[in-house]
């Protein structure tokens, strides 16, 4: 069984508010007081930063819960412990038990997918979990727990409909996740987050480059400062710029809560969770031949960075774009950046939010419906001219490609 198919056409149901978890949690007991947790929101980055994190205090030997969204292939990726998806039997345990709970409390998918996180975390005694919000901060189910760290990666315009048209306006509900007395940990320098924190009376606020910075001294490799402490020669094995931002954020966020632990970081262990951290579809190269990246970019600010790094990183290379993404998105104004930029292929999703024939029709575009179809054609183009391919636009997207591949 999946979760997923209690709610039938309403898995993308959104309805702001904490009443509903709130009031589902306490009928459960309030698993999510049973462990500590550090909650991380933003706008882009915030599922390669909990995955970063997480692996820095899986190999420093504690046990660990992620809870990330959205999944990618299997449901199942949203739940995990030490990095190991929920098994599929122990889901449909979870999933008979809460079930009364979730339709008493006409609960959304991701509320019911938070109170599941809790649960199995709590069950499993985990000894931190690393919650990722789903949407905002300040209404989000996520944030019923109190962290013991709050991390925001950065804002920008995405989700304008529900958090407000302006980067102040998004700062304001992504800070719904900050406690007065709990460290926050910013991992930009917008003026617009962290104004907004000092404002708010947060105590100990560490942000991008004063709390925490880092210096670059190769295309995947960093040193990296946080009061005092330099640690030489780090190496991540993502692409990107991007990366080691998040994984400088992350670290950031683990020094911070081990020291507030007293727990004793090993710089080996350290070196080792960056290098050895993988997370699907974020600047990941799925072949060689000719050379196809999988992105999820999927608002105009991480759309314009996945551009920049792409050609950065193969300076030169002709760009084949496979492009589909969401309705409620600015997809019109992303898809003219990507055509700038490359030739681009469309394709549609299969999900009810996603971008379907009828959306591109008078845009006087090459249009494939079928992914396979429409990545094997950039492939081929690619190969021709020498170039690479880019599949990018949506989570979803990256989603479906890797259900070609598995």
């Amino acid at each position: 069984m999946k979760l997923y198919k209690l709610f039938e056409k309403k898995v993308f149901h959104i309805e702001p508010g904490l009443e509903r978890i709130k009031k589902a949690c306490e009928e459960i007991g309030n698993p999510q007081d049973r462990f500590p947790s550090i909650l991380i929101s933003g706008t882009n980055g915030k599922g390669s930063t909990a995955s970063f994190l997480e692996s820095l205090f899986r190999n420093h030997g504690l046990k660990t819960g992620l809870f990330t969204s959205p999944h990618l292939v299997d449901e199942n990726e949203r739940w995990q412990i030490n990095r190991e998806n929920i098994p599929d039997d122990i889901l449909d345990i979870y999933i008979n038990q809460l079930k009364p709970v979730i339709k008493k409390y006409n609960l959304t998918y991701f509320e019911a997918s938070t109170l599941l996180a809790f649960k199995y975390f709590a069950d499993k005694c985990v000894d931190i979990a690393i919650l990722e919000v789903g949407l905002g901060g300040r209404w989000d189910s996520t944030n019923v727990v109190y962290p013991e760290v709050s991390i925001i990666t950065n804002v920008s315009l995405d989700h304008t409909h529900l958090l407000g048209d302006t980067t102040e306006k998004i700062a304001e509900e992504k800070l719904g996740i900050a406690r007065k007395d709990r460290p926050l940990i910013i991992g930009s320098e917008q003026m617009e987050i962290i104004s907004k924190a000092i404002m708010k009376g947060i105590r100990e606020i560490y942000h991008y480059p004063i709390g925490f910075s880092y210096k670059k001294t190769g295309i995947n490799s960093f040193d990296f400062f946080f009061k005092g402490k330099k640690i030489k020669d780090l190496q991540i094995s993502m692409l990107g710029d991007r990366q080691i931002h998040n994984a400088s954020t992350a670290l950031a966020g683990f020094f911070v809560y081990v020291e507030k632990k007293g727990i004793d970081p090993d710089y080996q262990k350290i070196k080792k969770a960056l290098k050895e951290n993988r997370w699907h579809g974020r600047m990941e190269i799925l072949e060689e031949n000719p050379v196809v990246i999988l992105d999820g970019a999927h608002n105009e600010d991480a759309i314009i960075k996945t551009i920049k790094e792409v050609e950065k990183i193969f300076a030169g290379k002709k760009l084949f774009i496979v492009y589909s993404g969401m309705r409620d998105k600015n997809w019109k104004k992303i898809l003219n950046l990507l055509s700038y930029k490359g030739e681009v292929i469309l394709t549609e999703l299969p999900i009810s939010r996603g971008l379907k024939e009828e959306d591109f029709k008078d845009l006087n575009r090459p249009f494939i419906k079928d992914i396979k179809e429409a990545v094997e054609k950039a492939k081929e183009k690619a190969k021709k001219e020498e170039g690479i391919v880019l599949i990018t636009g949506s989570l979803y997207l990256v989603g479906e490609v890797l259900k070609l591949k598995a």
